[in-house]
């Protein structure tokens, strides 16, 4: 009996030395509220009721901290976990509490409310060539003061004043904001109040502010001219584009935006047509081509010379759902649907009927629905948001379909292998002709909740599939190779509240303006609409890339702008290959967050917390883990 007793002794003993300790603790004045990573420059970031607080991960020491009265005001009065009034400054080394902008490395001040004489930030952007940030900043209820900030020095390169037509909306609901934000090498421009303002990037001139209620701006490939789309719009569709986001518009087949265009000089800021381009049907994409400029609407497309704002077709190309259009020696290939169809240089048709863009397939779409494609030796894989078919080379009929719910089913890209990948429940289908991979040779994987799958991260021999409390590990071709499920500790829901934590400790992507990093690695599935939707952006941005069109006029990558970020050695680490996945999880009677190896399932290391819903935050670049207790910070290493 007493070598029993001493077996399990020594047992228990093992697997609570098994628990890894923390490295440091940093007892704070009161309770900790929440702890917020600032990914860029790594900076723990923590607040309490009376205080907000930099630390150093490395030594568990503070580096900066705030306590003045009314600085900290109404911090936790938002969200039940505090930290609201805390928000980082993307593409930066800044933070933002209330009103006043500092470096979250030093704690520098930089901005605020008495000292610049304003009413409240309301929008702030990344200024390329400057390595800069342009605050906006609110004085009335028309008018805003413009501080371009730099990222190196903290010091502030200038300062401009703007007047708006219409009030800029409420800085407490977020009403206010710099819209349809575009740059290229010295010039910026945005919307604010229904009025299009123009900027010098050099020296924050304003050279035009023109009454004008524009749903989308873009310069002219010579960069000579700022071109103004009327915003018509009251759908959910037209205030996307109003703020600012790319949606693949010619995926859509409503009047998303205005009729009308009109186009300024950048420099003198008056007008360059003698009239504005009127389009018969709502403005949905544009294209550069041939020196000139290519409009597409709801129902048709037409050439134009962006110099003059003439037409350079005599005849409207009418058919809906327009994609593109390709200068060849004979004239203008428009691509539409499934279908291709020549005009010559006046835009007459030369062609009686329209040709398929993939020949010899009975493939078909109708007016209202998109798709994209993959090729490979043996034929072609087609995607729309409803259906996946494939046809072999050669062949007219189809040899396989696959029917998608798009709300449901989750599609993702192996650029690498060219497979297509989609997850319908439990059911894997690893597609790729080449291969010899298809419907045929789908898995059944067992998972606890495929609805809560978050991702499909490629390793170097196959996928690592998660939710927050799951994983599987597959092969190339969806063998399983190892699963585990984490039961969470508390009961019923209640777990669920602290579901971004949970989130932002395992994906990695809570980065506010670089969660794109882990793309470098990963790949996050997508519902089939969505997906169809942001393969087909990505190949007009290929084609336009192709063509030499400017970073600036069609949008730099997320990727370059890591190039030009201050702190590059830590977005360098945000793109290495990540080995670990973190789960929370009652295990052996204890509430701990286990520490999985991506490749072989094993896990690493646990680390106790002992609460139902723990706050925490894992920095990957410094592997550090950042977890709160009452005042207690305590600051863990892994491997």
């Amino acid at each position: 009996m007493k070598t029993k007793l001493f077996l399990l002794f020594l047992l228990i003993s093992v697997l609570v030395s098994a628990q890894k300790a923390p490295d440091h603790t940093l007892t704070l004045d009161s309770k900790i509220s929440d702890v917020y990573l600032h990914n860029l420059t790594g900076i723990p970031v923590i607040t309490t009721d009376g205080a907000v607080y930099g630390v150093n991960g490395e030594t568990g020491q503070k580096i900066w901290e705030f306590k003045e009265s009314g600085f900290i005001k109404n911090l936790n009065a938002l969200g039940q976990d505090g930290g609201s009034s805390f928000s980082e400054v993307a593409l930066s080394p800044f933070g933002k509490f209330n009103q006043t902008i500092f470096n979250i490395k030093t704690g520098h001040k930089i901005l605020d409310e008495k000292t610049n004489g304003y009413k409240g930030i309301f929008d702030d952007k990344f200024v390329f060539g400057k390595n800069a940030i342009l605050f906006f900043a609110k004085t009335d209820k028309t008018e805003a003061k413009l501080f371009l900030t730099s990222i190196e020095n903290d010091n502030i390169i200038w300062e401009s004043s703007i007047k708006t037509n219409k009030k800029l909306g409420s800085l407490l609901l977020g009403g206010a904001g710099a819209y349809n934000f575009i740059q290229n090498e010295d010039k910026i421009a945005f919307t604010a109040g229904k009025t299009v303002f123009l900027i010098n990037k050099s020296d924050g001139k304003v050279i035009l502010s023109e009454k004008y209620d524009a749903g989308k701006l873009f310069f002219t490939e010579d960069n000579k001219s700022l071109i103004a789309v009327e915003n018509k719009s009251s759908s959910l569709v037209g205030g996307a584009i109003k703020a600012g986001f790319t949606m693949g518009l010619s995926l859509i087949g409503k009047k998303v935006i205005g009729k009308e265009l009109i186009a300024f000089d950048v420099n003198s800021g008056k007008e360059t047509w003698k009239k504005p381009i009127k389009l018969d049907e709502g403005f949905a994409d544009y294209q550069f081509e041939d020196g000139k400029l290519f409009l597409i609407h709801e129902d048709g497309a037409k050439l134009f010379d962006y110099h003059t704002g003439e037409d350079a077709w005599k005849k409207e190309f009418k058919r809906k759902k327009v994609k593109g259009v390709e200068k060849t020696s004979e004239g203008y290939i428009v691509y539409y649907k499934n279908k291709k169809h020549l005009v010559d240089n006046t835009g007459k048709k030369v062609w009686k009927k329209p040709q398929k863009v993939i020949k010899n397939v009975d493939f078909e779409v109708d007016d209202e629905e998109e798709f994209t494609t993959f090729s490979y030796d043996k034929g072609t894989i087609f995607v729309t948001p409803y259906r996946i078919e494939y046809f072999q080379n050669g062949e007219e009929k189809r040899v396989y379909k696959i029917k998608l719910d798009e709300k449901n089913d989750k599609l993702t890209y192996h650029e690498k292998n060219n497979s297509l990948i989609l997850l319908s429940g439990k059911k894997l289908y690893i597609l790729n002709p080449d291969k010899e991979l298809g419907k045929d040779q789908v898995k059944k994987i067992d998972f606890n909740d495929a609805s809560k799958i978050t991702s499909v991260e490629i390793r170097d021999n196959g996928y690592f599939i998660n939710s927050n409390w799951e994983y599987v590990i597959t092969d190339f071709k969806g063998n399983v190779i190892k699963n585990e499920y984490f039961k969470q500790p508390g009961e019923g829901f209640r777990h669920l509240k602290n579901f971004g934590s949970y989130a932002l400790g395992f994906t990695g992507f809570g980065m506010q303006g670089l969660g794109y990093a882990n793309a470098t690695y990963g790949s996050a599935l997508v519902g089939s609409g969505a997906f169809v939707g942001k393969q087909n952006t990505i190949n007009r941005g290929i084609k336009h890339a192709n063509k030499g069109v400017s970073q600036f006029n069609d949008g730099t990558t997320i990727s370059e702008i890591g190039e030009l970020l201050w702190d590059g050695d830590r977005h360098n680490a945000f793109k290495a290959t990540k080995n670990n996945a973190f789960f929370y999880a009652n295990k052996g009677g204890k509430k701990v967050l286990v520490q999985v190896n991506k490749d072989s399932g094993d896990t690493v290391e646990t680390y106790e917390f002992g609460v139902d819903k723990p706050k925490y935050k894992i920095d990957k670049p410094a592997k550090k883990i950042y977890f709160s207790k009452g005042k207690d910070l305590k600051i863990f290493s892994y491997n």
